[in-house]
């Protein structure tokens, strides 16, 4: 026979079930302790009593010995009177000469306890044997008596009935076991209700949950009345999720909207070039400028796509980052090299300060700063050098700093340049993507991947300072 072991859709047995049968156990287990107890020390009790009697009614017995010269008829009478007077006998005695002839014994005790009944029974401190004889229970004990002038000691045999003590023993023994028999049932029905009244709260927190839905991600987790000490966080923590995963779902959908947006602009000016072209017969030329059209708006979607797949790595580039020391100067030079040409064409130069040790991926920082230097080279006046700065800080992180002195950012739009497709004159188109208002949140996600931070200082007429941070030691930040 096989044994059917729980698969992955077999349901776990339930908290409150667990508490219950918790609370069931420990509370019975500490009745069970306290009558355990209570039956030991009893049991001790009547047992130390009976070792009391029997060892006194042996130096009773030692007495009537010696009083009578050592002679066992003397024992003998001395027994009969305690034992023979009443029904209800304390105890019986028999006694046996040095070579085991019954010399003399309590009337009718040879039945019930005959002498074989004693063997193996010394009267040792501490121990007695307990024997069960019908419906009657002994605790037996044999001695020794000296008599003086009699080399060989008389052996007596005793036997006390503590049939009493044993039935009360029994009866509390029974009493314990219907009071568990009783008790258990009623343990398990309030240890479910103490188990759901402490669970209630969770219940609270699913039908919570449950208002939480696409259409109302506005929904949370009450605080008022307070929760419970060990559930506190938990709310404060799952409250904390449901806002990321509101601003995550608001981020996607803006997104969603302004992506379409982007799309349809270039999608609809090729729609409108070509049905112009195809209303009548047109000329070569014609018909070059058509396609000539087309093709700048298909590097411009070229671009825009190019980027957006680019912050999709670099939101996910924790996964994947080539993160390694390497000289910033260095680096900085490299795209300075790049993008020197463009910012000559419009009279401007570009000027490298300070150096400092970078530790980051060096294929995204370049893209980075290549962003960062384009947008300045775009918006700088001219004859007006840019400057590139490194810093090292004091805690190991480094900083890049690309100061310009051109027109500047309105205090209305520069917490929002690095949002996606964000633009400050939506009016620039550029055929090389650097209109699709793409470049910055670019560099946002890159530097945030690396756990740093990117900030934005501008004067409108008095130019812009762009500053990224890269830590000493990256610790990638997921996005909501």
């Amino acid at each position: 026979m096989t044994t059917r072991r729980p698969g992955r859709g077999s349901r776990p047995f339930s908290i409150g079930g667990r508490l219950t049968l918790l609370y069931t156990l420990v509370v019975l287990a500490a009745m069970a302790l306290l009558a355990g107890m209570v039956m030991w020390q009893l049991s001790a009790t009547f047992d130390a009593e009976h070792q009391r009697f029997l060892r006194a009614k042996t130096a009773e017995m030692q007495t009537d010995l010696d009083d009578g010269q050592g002679r066992p008829d003397s024992l003998l009478r001395e027994i009969a009177k305690e034992t023979d007077e009443s029904d209800v006998r304390q105890y019986q005695a028999r006694v046996l000469s040095g070579a085991g002839q019954v010399l003399g014994e309590t009337p009718g005790m040879r039945d019930a306890l005959p002498p074989a009944a004693f063997d193996g029974s010394p009267f040792e401190p501490g121990a007695i044997r307990m024997l069960t004889a019908g419906a009657h229970v002994y605790a037996l004990a044999t001695t020794d008596l000296h008599a003086s002038g009699t080399p060989a000691p008389l052996h007596v045999q005793i036997a006390m009935d503590v049939t009493r003590d044993a039935n009360l023993l029994a009866e509390l023994r029974r009493a314990i076991w219907l009071v568990f028999a009783l008790l258990t049932p009623i343990l398990v029905a309030a240890g479910y209700f103490v188990a759901e009244h402490g669970l209630a709260p969770l219940k609270r927190i699913a039908n919570a949950a449950r208002e939480v839905t696409p259409k109302h991600l506005s929904a949370r987790i009450p605080t008022d009345p307070p929760w419970p000490r060990e559930l506190d966080e938990l709310v404060t923590v799952f409250n904390a999720m449901l806002t990321r995963l509101e601003e995550a779902f608001g981020r996607l959908s803006r997104f969603s909207s302004d992506l379409a947006h982007e799309l349809r602009t270039p999608l609809s000016n090729m729609r409108s070039s070509l049905d112009v072209c195809l209303l009548r017969d047109r000329s070569g030329d014609e018909y070059r400028e058509a396609l000539e059209s087309n093709l700048e708006e298909c590097r411009r979607l070229h671009a825009l796509i190019d980027n957006l797949l680019f912050m999709a790595r670099a939101e996910r580039a924790e996964a994947a980052l080539q993160v390694e020391a390497f000289d910033g100067e260095e680096a900085c030079l490299w795209v300075i090299a790049q993008q020197l040409p463009g910012a000559r064409s419009r009279g401007l130069g570009i000027q490298l300060e300070g150096n400092a040790q970078l530790l980051a991926d060096p294929v995204m920082f370049r893209h980075a700063l290549t962003n960062v230097l384009a947008n300045a080279i775009q918006h700088s006046k001219a004859r007006e050098d840019i400057r590139v700065e490194l810093h090292a800080q004091a805690d190991g992180s480094a900083e890049v700093r690309v100061v310009d002195r051109g027109v500047g950012i309105d205090t209305t739009h520069q917490a929002h340049v690095f949002d996606r497709f964000y633009q400050v004159n939506p009016s620039r188109r550029h055929a090389d993507g650097e209109g699709t208002g793409l470049g910055l949140a670019i560099v946002k996600s890159i530097v945030e991947a690396h756990g740093g931070s990117v900030t934005l200082d501008s004067q409108p007429g008095a130019g812009t300072t762009v500053s990224l941070r890269f830590p000493s030691s990256p610790q990638p930040q997921r996005n909501a």
